[in-house]
């Protein structure tokens, strides 16, 4: 499994050094930052993350779909079809993998992720955030959208499948604001919004500049 640093390369596999913490240390490792950066499939994370690439910014960034495909294989494209246990299993695999990157590291965490998805199977719109997740995050950045940009973002991107229909996606918009608040205020994350357009990535930046304060 690769991770890499925005501004810089930090290989799990490769021949940096290690971190390691002893129990003395573990103060700053809770000190430091994770930060889940989420939004609805097609509303634009990729390209704002592509554009915060290209400033030295001290943290590890990593994707939570990339971390389950190197589970997973060949076998990955069927994820949205298992059971839910199976699911809420491999999820936690995640979880448990991002934490032990940011030990590897010893730097701040931004997470590609996502607090909702629209679930093929069953036509509904699930959380995805498990139990552990609510203690491990400290921030969550949401880039929000309207639901026409979405859509042509989505229509353009013909490799992916994706719901086309513009009423789900409102729906799914909706319920991803919803769920952003209620994590934040029920488990004291801190939430931060930002909408997309020509000065997203400025604005990315701005917070997590002040998120390494």
């Amino acid at each position: 499994m690769q991770t890499s640093t925005l501004g810089g390369e930090v290989s799990m596999t490769g021949t940096k050094t290690f971190f390691s913490f002893s129990d003395s240390s573990q103060d700053y490792l809770s000190s430091l930052r994770r930060i889940c950066f989420t939004g609805v499939r097609g509303v634009g994370k990729s390209s704002v993350l592509k554009e915060i690439n290209k400033e030295k910014l001290n943290l590890c960034f990593t994707s939570g779909s990339d971390i389950l495909q190197d589970m997973m294989g060949e076998t990955y494209s069927q994820f949205e079809f298992l059971p839910e246990y199976k699911k809420y299993a491999y999820r936690l695999k995640i979880r448990d993998s991002l934490h032990k990157m940011q030990e590897v590291n010893g730097k701040d965490l931004l997470v590609d992720s996502h607090l909702t998805v629209y679930n093929l199977k069953t036509g509904e719109i699930d959380g995805i955030f498990t139990h552990m997740d609510y203690g491990f995050y400290t921030d969550i950045i949401l880039l929000d959208s309207y639901p026409e940009r979405i859509l042509d973002h989505r229509q353009r991107d013909s490799k992916k499948k994706r719901i086309t229909d513009l009423d789900v996606i409102r729906k799914e918009l909706d319920f991803e604001r919803q769920k952003a608040a209620e994590i934040s205020e029920k488990y004291g994350i801190r939430l931060h919004i930002i909408q997309m357009g020509e000065d997203t990535a400025e604005k990315m930046l701005d917070i997590l500049h002040r998120c390494e304060v």
